[in-house]
């Protein structure tokens, strides 16, 4: 996810958004998030909700095998503020799998403290 999500352009990324198309299947070259843009990586069907739409959380789950603050960390929509761009989508993917979930994670997604995945100036 972390290396598709670093080709994806910022005009093509919006952490609120999952996707547009979401209530049948994404639409290729539509403005997405993390999880919307990736669910072209996995080649078996979406799942969906009851009244149609694509359940992009339990697609998530099942996909990436994380759930709950890890989840947060890599995808939560809270990020608008502090960093809603593709490239950082795919260093906190990267930050997670190499170093865990940082201690002030919920400071940084508030955009409170520094991100421990840029460089430091």
């Amino acid at each position: 996810m972390a290396a598709h999500m670093r080709t994806i352009p910022q005009e093509m990324f919006d952490i609120i958004s999952f996707r547009k198309g979401q209530e049948v299947t994404p639409e290729c070259d539509s403005i997405g998030c993390t999880i919307g843009i990736c669910t072209v990586l996995d080649s078996k069907p979406l799942p969906m909700k009851s009244y149609g739409a694509i359940d992009f959380h339990t697609w998530s789950i099942g996909f990436t095998g994380i759930d709950d603050d890890e989840r947060d960390w890599c995808f939560a929509p809270d990020w608008i503020d502090a960093d809603n761009t593709p490239l950082g989508a795919a260093l906190r993917i990267e930050w997670l799998l190499d170093h865990g979930l940082p201690e002030d994670m919920d400071s940084q997604i508030n955009g409170k403290a520094p991100l421990c995945y840029t460089p430091k100036k």
